[in-house]
């Protein structure tokens, strides 16, 4: 398998740019992203010039095919999608970008025939129901779909598309089931919360976690990487992979966050969990068991020391005047 050249959408959004500086970084000669706007903000400087960035509409059946068709990449990881608050608020427009907009993503993929090596969705723990309906230490990919919200629902749709691809077609394809992605670029969804939290502590504001309960956590580099190599190892057949995390309770990650802020020098965090928090929507503990076996080089970094480097990271944007520390749960 020779990858040379990578297509993602959403290269501009949080996951999708550390995917991009991981395809760079791993020596994927070109890699081209498409979005709807040129917004390298999330993306380092010193990838900018690196990446060929195409301004298009996943919607649009038309800009996706040329779009994909003239890149004629060896892989394709498709990232760009509305998070579930604006599923919920604005339905079908949620149904139009997450599902009609997989759809084009996978029939422009058909037309680049056998030279297509890889092709990448991503999907979610939203799949899952709640997590008394599945025994055991942890959850499996292979259990009944029981999606709880529109969002869901889409991502389900989206695992049938990519079943429907490798079907007709038997490129190798892959869905990748994530929960709550956290640190430096995270600044959107309802599950942006942790990320705003450590956010305050670095701007020394309080925050209030909206919600509480078991949540599994994903550090964003470590998201990257996770699609990055999915998209770039070997691999044969169809298959849906939880992406590597740690489930942990809120009450825990508050006080990683106050360990690391003590170890940075920072004044003790007023951050706690609100007197109103809402339950965590989403299933915890994801089987990671397949995802280390099919792709090795997947990372895993420890909470403390992701959320140590969030709050430094964080720091430093303070400090140079840059931070926004706003909560964007969107809907």
């Amino acid at each position: 398998m020779s990858i040379k050249t990578a297509f993602v959408t959403g290269p501009t959004g949080c996951i999708g740019a550390a995917t991009v500086q991981y395809l760079i970084d791993h020596g994927i000669e070109h890699v081209v992203g498409m979005s709807r706007k040129r917004d390298l903000s999330r993306i380092d400087s010193e990838y900018h010039d690196r990446i060929n960035f195409i301004e298009g509409d996943i919607t649009n059946r038309d800009q996706v095919s040329n779009a994909i068709t003239s890149t004629n990449p060896d892989t394709i990881i498709h990232l760009a999608a509305f998070q579930t608050p604006d599923c919920l608020a604005n339905p079908l427009l949620g149904m139009e970008v997450n599902v009609t907009g997989t759809r084009n993503i996978v029939l422009a993929a058909k037309e680049l025939g056998d030279s297509l090596q890889r092709l990448v969705l991503a999907s979610s723990s939203a799949v899952y129901g709640h997590r008394e309906m599945y025994p055991g230490d942890s959850i499996v990919t292979d259990v009944p779909y029981a999606p709880r919200n529109l969002y869901g629902y889409w991502k389900v749709a989206n695992e049938g598309m990519a079943q429907a691809f490798h079907a007709e077609t038997e490129i190798p394809t892959v869905s990748i089931r994530l929960s709550t992605c956290y640190g430096p670029g995270r600044d959107l969804g309802m599950t942006s919360a942790p990320t705003t939290l450590l956010k305050c502590v670095a701007a020394e504001q309080p925050f209030q976690m909206p919600y509480q309960g078991r949540e599994h956590f994903h550090f964003v580099g470590d998201v990257g990487a996770g699609f990055a190599e999915v998209g770039i190892s070997p691999f044969a057949g169809y298959g849906v992979f939880n992406l590597r995390g740690r489930t942990i309770h809120t009450s825990e990650y508050i006080e990683l966050a106050k360990t690391a802020a003590d170890e940075l020098g920072i004044s003790e965090p007023d951050i706690s969990i609100a007197d109103d928090a809402q339950s965590m929507p989403f299933a915890n503990d994801l089987d990671d068991g397949e995802s280390v076996a099919s792709f090795p080089n997947m990372p895993l970094t420890e909470m403390s020391e992701g959320v140590r480097y969030s709050i430094m990271k964080f720091r430093e944007m303070h400090l140079a005047g840059i931070l926004d520390p706003e909560y964007r749960p969107g809907g």
